[in-house]
């Protein structure tokens, strides 16, 4: 059979748990790892990093590797199998920053169509929007200090922030963070909180079977009320209508 294009093979979710661990191994396929939460230590051809939440990490076909959970931390991660050419991943090293989520997004619909029995086949055209997503991360490199901020914006969803508290922990005058912030991002640092506040309750939305009254709280939007006014004024779309959609398209 050509791997021309990619094919979706399966997917799921490694829960959060005390203790987790891979021991060094490999596949005869490829696995997309997204970090939802939580952060582990992954060691791969010679290199150890720390994954943390945002992270895409991909294990190439026949690479060894080995996975730790932090325990401190521990770490909460969606995984995608598929098989693809060489070609089609050129522009993937070992990893990328989902610094929209919209990675974070896809995945999400496919191992909940995974789990609910769609098969693979239709699942396919998903994870190549998906890959050519992360094409677009990989020639648009995020500046460093840009992807260490919105790395602690998204460990502070739920807690009560204030733009004082975000140029204090960048070292700078409000002024000055505000300055650099819309130069290196094209929007404000408080518009991009809740930029990721809204991505983190869509995620949960269609994700979880959590009700709205206990997703606004948990990424720090109030609520009910407020985060179904920002929600339709993000997605175009309420909460409710986003979910009745997700099971009509899984219906089909």
């Amino acid at each position: 059979m050509s791997m021309a294009e990619p094919t979706f093979l399966s997917g799921g979710e490694v829960k959060p748990q005390i203790g987790w661990h891979m021991p060094p191994h490999s596949h005869q396929v490829h696995e997309l790892i997204v970090v939802l939460d939580g952060r582990m230590r992954l060691e791969i051809d010679g290199h150890s990093l720390m994954a943390e939440p945002g992270d895409l990490l991909l294990y190439r076909s026949g690479h060894v590797h080995k996975e730790i959970s932090d325990d401190t931390a521990p770490v909460n991660t969606f995984f995608l199998v598929f098989e693809a050419d060489d070609a089609a991943l050129k522009h993937f090293q070992l990893r990328l920053r989902d610094a929209d989520g919209r990675v974070r997004q896809m995945a999400a619909w496919l191992v909940r169509d995974h789990r609910a029995g769609v098969p693979p086949d239709r699942q396919t055209p998903l994870l190549r929007a998906l890959l050519t997503e992360t094409r677009r991360l990989g020639a648009t490199p995020v500046d460093p200090w840009l992807m260490e901020l919105r790395r602690h914006m998204q460990k502070q969803l739920a807690a009560r922030v204030h733009l004082d508290d975000l140029a204090r922990h960048c070292g700078m005058s409000k002024f000055a963070f505000v300055r650099k912030f819309r130069r290196l991002s094209g929007t404000t640092p408080m518009r991009e909180l809740q930029r990721l506040r809204l991505n983190q309750a869509r995620t949960l939305m269609l994700s979880t079977g959590l009700p709205v009254k206990a997703i606004a709280p948990a990424v720090g939007l109030g609520d009910e009320y407020q985060l179904s006014k920002l929600f339709r004024r993000h997605f175009k779309l309420s909460p409710r209508e986003m979910r009745v959609r997700l099971r009509r398209k899984r219906g089909k």
